[in-house]
């Protein structure tokens, strides 16, 4: 099974993998999954790092690159199939995050089981969402 991770699993998998659900961590540490993490969310803590709105505790990018490679996450660009399938995702009331909304597309387009602590995603299952928190 493929498994998307979310950008919030990835950080905690590198400065605080105690707070992650056992139900992830099983996925995680299994090493018959299939574990991606999207540009889309390293995108996201470059921006949040340069607005200082992140720490990652002395952590670079670079750093949960290695991380990815040491744990056999492969990193996906977005791809053009997720672009098609974000234009056609709702827009929900409360919950309008771009970066988030990119991740939900990739994994309806292609096939993901999302792996987030966010409980606002359950309003996409019907969309086509698979997430596990």
């Amino acid at each position: 099974m493929k498994y998307l991770i979310d950008t919030h699993i990835l950080i905690w998998l590198a400065i605080s993998p105690d707070v992650i659900s056992d139900s992830i961590l099983e996925i995680v540490e299994n090493p018959s999954n299939d574990l991606y993490v999207s540009t889309v969310s390293l995108w996201e803590i470059a921006i949040k790092l340069s607005i200082k709105k992140l720490d990652l505790q002395g952590l670079e990018i670079s750093d949960l690159v290695q991380i990815c490679q040491e744990q056999g996450i492969k990193i996906i660009q977005l791809p053009v199939s997720s672009v098609m399938q974000y234009k056609n995702l709702p827009i929900k009331q409360n919950h309008k995050d771009p970066f988030d909304r990119a991740l939900i597309s990739t994994c309806i387009a292609d096939n993901y089981v999302f792996l987030s602590h966010d409980t606002a995603l359950d309003q996409y299952r019907q969309d086509g969402l698979v997430f596990i928190s």
